[in-house]
Formats: structure tokens, C-alpha cells, sequence
């Protein structure tokens, strides 16, 4: 049960759970109760803090070593022609009924179904966007952005180890005379020199590409999500 209300509220859903003979320390993790006497009759819905006083109300009182879920099952059992039944399902509906013609004096019914209203672009909401997105970002995939630092940190490292720091610089001349005493006339890049060159930035380059591509492809669909529905939310 704290397991279900960690994921009820870390997620901001609703979770309905079936429990037939839950003690006092698991009832209080509940944020509402309904409890269904023999024979489907609703004989309490609310908060399990409450319990006890509705249990007054209806002229049941728990003793001092009772509590009141398990008082309140033990008369459930008895069936729906139980006089204390009977009352407890009376005073439910009562207080359901209230709450039903509350929604609809303030509510507003729509046969087919709520109607959704796209919104108009505009420019700031682009701007709202930007600012969400980067708080989503930075709040809950800190761990993605500090794993790239570490690999754009760690790569070009691991790169001036592989080849050779001198690899852009010419290491050799070439003589047009067949005397092998005579100076070079003119200095020319070496082939493997260059070779090397080329092959460092391409892999520096191809493999920050792919790492950077790689990170937006996994990300985008929680991205689409996030700007969805933040458009929509924006409309208010």
C-alpha cells in the first residue's frame, strides 16, 4: 500500500484498490473509503478520518480497544434488511445526493462528451514553451545532460591519446635533387601526417553527431508529450 500511494502521488493519478480486511494502519493510507455492506448496498464513502463521526451519527458507538473499520465491517455483513444498515446506506445516499445536485447547479453537461478547443499560436507561447521545456530539462534529465559533459569532456581526451599530438605538423621535407647532400628546396606535408589529421576530426565530429542525434531521438517523444500538453495548458 505505500508503494501505491508513492506511485498515486508521484504521478498525480487515481488508484482504486479492493482490500476485504485491512487494519487500522493500512485504512489510513487510504484517502477515501467505500465500503459495500452484503448485498451491494454502499453504507460509507469518505475519508477513513471520518469514519468514526458518521458512525455517531447513525448511533454506533465504538468501544475504546474498537476500531471503527472493523465495527463498521462486522455490521456490513449482517445484510441490507440490517436496521443500522439500512441507516448507514440512508445516510450516504444523502450526502452522495448532495454532492450530485451540487455538480449539476454548478456543473455543465455536455451530451457528446467535453468539447476540445484548440488553441491559437502565438509567439510568447513559444516562448512559455522554450522556459518549460528547459525547466523539464534541467530538473528531471540532469543525469543525460552530465552524462554528455562527461563525454565531451572524456572523448577529445581519449582522442590526443590515440593519435599523436604532433600529427598537424609536418615531420619531413622532400628534395627535388638526387643529391643526397643537397637542403630540401621545399617543405611538404607528410601523407601519413595528413592521414592521421583527417582521421581525428572525422571520428571527433561523426561521433559527437551520432552521440548528440542518438540523445534527441530518445528524448523527442517526451518532448512531444511535454509540449502538448503544455500547449494546451497554456490556453488558460
Amino acid at each position: 500500500m505505500e508503494y501505491l500511494r508513492l506511485i498515486s502521488e508521484k504521478y498525480n493519478s487515481a488508484i482504486i484498490t479492493s482490500i476485504h480486511q485491512p487494519n487500522n494502519d493500512i485504512l489510513m493510507k487510504f484517502d477515501t473509503l467505500y465500503v459495500l455492506a452484503k448485498g451491494g448496498i454502499c453504507v460509507y464513502s469518505g475519508s477513513p478520518q471520518q469514519l468514526n463521526n458518521k458512525l455517531g451519527e447513525c448511533q454506533i458507538i465504538c468501544k475504546e480497544f474498537q476500531f471503527p473499520i472493523e465495527v463498521l465491517l462486522k455490521i456490513a455483513t449482517n445484510g441490507s434488511n440490517d436496521k443500522q444498515v439500512m441507516e448507514l446506506a440512508k445516510k450516504t445516499s444523502q450526502e452522495n445526493q448532495l454532492i450530485l445536485n451540487r455538480c449539476e447547479n454548478e456543473g455543465k453537461l455536455f451530451p457528446d462528451g467535453i468539447p476540445f478547443k484548440s488553441k491559437n499560436f502565438k509567439l510568447i507561447d513559444m516562448w512559455y514553451l522554450l522556459l518549460r521545456s528547459m525547466i523539464n530539462t534541467y530538473l528531471c534529465q540532469w543525469k543525460l545532460l552530465l552524462i554528455q559533459l562527461c563525454f565531451y569532456i572524456s572523448f577529445p581526451l581519449i582522442m590526443t591519446q590515440v593519435f599523436n599530438s604532433d600529427i598537424g605538423t609536418p615531420d619531413g621535407c622532400y628534395s627535388y635533387n638526387s643529391d643526397s647532400n643537397s637542403t630540401c628546396l621545399k617543405q611538404l606535408e607528410d601523407d601519413s601526417v595528413l592521414d592521421q589529421n583527417t582521421k581525428f576530426h572525422f571520428f571527433t565530429s561523426v561521433m559527437a553527431l551520432f552521440i548528440q542525434l542518438t540523445i534527441t531521438m530518445l528524448t523527442f517523444p517526451t518532448i512531444i508529450k511535454i509540449y502538448m500538453n503544455e500547449h494546451r495548458n497554456s490556453e488558460s
